[in-house]
């Protein structure tokens, strides 16, 4: 069994992977990411892989289909679903 499998079977692995990656974007510590801290990380994404920076509505579609209960920020729960789509494609990519 792969990592990746290892943590997708594994709902304490998951939250703990999902927790990690949440802390590292909530950068001024609320428990949620808000607008400004999705917009950076996205930015720094783009940067990474050479494509141009997120609009505005770039980022508020990506909040907006993150955000599940429509209060205008990401829980933790509702990052926990980014990261485990995130995971599943990158463990159809390696197999």
């Amino acid at each position: 069994m792969s990592e990746i499998d290892a943590i997708l079977n594994d709902d304490q692995k998951l939250t703990e992977v999902a927790k990690a990656a949440f802390d590292a974007v909530d950068t001024d510590g609320s428990g949620y990411i808000e607008h400004k801290e999705l917009k950076q990380v996205m930015e720094t994404v783009a940067k990474d892989i050479g494509i141009g920076s997120p609009s505005d509505d770039d980022v508020k579609e990506v909040l907006k289909e993150l955000d599940q209960n429509n209060d205008g920020k990401i829980s933790l729960d509702e990052f926990k679903v980014l990261i485990k789509q995130v995971l599943e494609v990158m463990k159809s990519q390696s197999a």
